[in-house]
């Protein structure tokens, strides 16, 4: 049954591809290879630029904000949780704030 590889660079996902094993990877198409999981509870599926953890098989995403921190399922995460109050808001990393925003339809 076919899965999900990605060819890492320095722990940094280049390509995903559909094969039978990551040895076919290795074998046909060079590099280092570790599988992915499109639907799989606890795992984050590979993407581009992400970043593959090892320790915990797992990858993530590019880190968007200086201030955010890996949790343990390989997300980052604000240091301060988002407001949970109905609002939008924006994360503002200078003053490390979740700022309100204005919906665009509102006055």
């Amino acid at each position: 049954m076919a899965g999900y590889f990605a060819e890492l660079k320095d722990n940094i996902v280049q390509r995903v591809v559909s094969a039978t094993d990551a040895q076919w990877c290795v074998d046909n198409l060079g590099g280092e290879w570790v599988q992915t999981y499109y639907s799989t509870e606890g795992k984050n599926y590979a993407g581009i630029g992400y970043t593959y953890h090892q320790d915990k098989d797992n990858f993530s995403a590019p880190k968007l904000f200086q201030s955010w921190v890996l949790d343990n399922n390989c997300k980052y995460v604000p240091p301060i949780n988002y407001p949970n109050d109905g609002n939008t808001y924006i994360w503002n990393e200078t003053l490390l704030t979740w700022d309100k925003t204005k919906e665009p339809w509102l006055p």
